[in-house]
């Protein structure tokens, strides 16, 4: 969050803001390692840094009385949720309150209204149930919380005593933070060593497409569609089988049978790679499957080319 001011400098591209070591750093581009400054010293500061990839869609400074006190003039920040934040878990999805007093900051910012994701853990995107989106204030004071995802609509009251209302009560709301979506993720414990699908989609047009066609819906002929298939959104073991060994001979895949042949890629792609490939054909063209590990890519890998069961 910035305060603009004439002439105002952040330091794009050369420099960015840590928000964990609280201060600008050099951009790796420009010769920085994460920790060097150097120039990044002259540059503006935010008045409050937010973790990366949250995604923040909308900024509302709270004006009405329906809230505690506490809440007038600070600042309201819906966060839609990262896109790819692998290997770690994404994060975001939550509507944080930033305290104001003197027209700056006050204090760190605080999840406010939290459980949109449904799940704890969102690996993918698409897992999330709702996302925040927009913010705004009723004639009454109520916060408005609009989602992308289904077009819903919340609208937030303050219900008990507003001069009763203490840092007790702020503990409570606290439980949030320890969330996967919100908390700084441990490098090894969160690494959830998953399939990335940004790379996935990349080694898809290089190893997969011109056989499946970039549209996963096959030639019709002699190499089948992804689209719809239970040989990718099934058994997992056997896609990543058929990935890394290949198959010849008949199968049936949407009651159609096809007798093309799938050169293996074992010696092509490790098992990160095929991990993202799979993750990737597992989301995209109407599937909706769950990504695939590496863990998952060594273990079959491992157990060798045990023919994968071809109906």
């Amino acid at each position: 969050m910035v305060k603009l001011h004439d002439g105002a400098n952040f330091g794009w591209p050369y420099a960015y803001f840590d928000q964990i070591q609280g201060k600008n750093v050099l951009q790796p581009g420009y010769g920085g390692d994460g920790k060097i400054i150097g120039r990044a010293k002259d540059f503006d500061v935010p008045v409050i840094g937010f973790p990366g990839h949250w995604a923040p869609m909308d900024l509302l400074f709270y004006e009405g009385d329906q809230f505690p006190e506490r809440y007038k003039n600070g600042a309201f920040v819906a966060f839609h949720g990262s896109t790819d934040r692998s290997p770690f878990p994404q994060a975001g999805y939550i509507v944080c309150f930033v305290p104001f007093e003197n027209g700056a900051p006050n204090g760190k910012y605080e999840v406010f209204a939290d459980g949109f994701t449904g799940i704890d853990t969102v690996i993918n995107t698409n897992d999330a149930k709702f996302r925040p989106m927009g913010l705004a204030t009723g004639p009454d004071g109520s916060l408005y919380i609009t989602d992308s995802n289904d077009g819903k609509i919340w609208r937030v009251m303050y219900k008990g005593k507003k001069e009763e209302f203490d840092m007790k009560q702020l503990e409570k709301m606290k439980a949030s933070e320890l969330r996967s979506y919100v908390k700084t993720p441990h490098e090894e414990k969160d690494n959830l060593r998953r399939g990335d699908r940004l790379e996935g989609s990349i080694l898809f047009e290089t190893y997969c497409a011109t056989c499946h066609q970039r549209n996963g819906l096959g030639d019709n002929n002699r190499f089948p569609p992804l689209a719809g298939s239970d040989w990718v959104s099934g058994d997992k073991d056997r896609l990543i089988r058929t990935i890394l060994f290949g198959l010849s001979g008949p199968i049936i895949v949407n009651e159609k049978k096809y007798s093309g042949f799938m050169p293996p890629h074992s010696e092509i792609l490790d098992d990160h790679a095929l991990a993202s490939i799979a993750t990737y054909i597992r989301h995209k063209f109407g599937n909706k499957a769950s990504g695939v590990t590496e863990m998952e890519v060594i273990n079959a890998r491992k157990a060798g080319p045990a023919k994968p069961n071809t109906k």
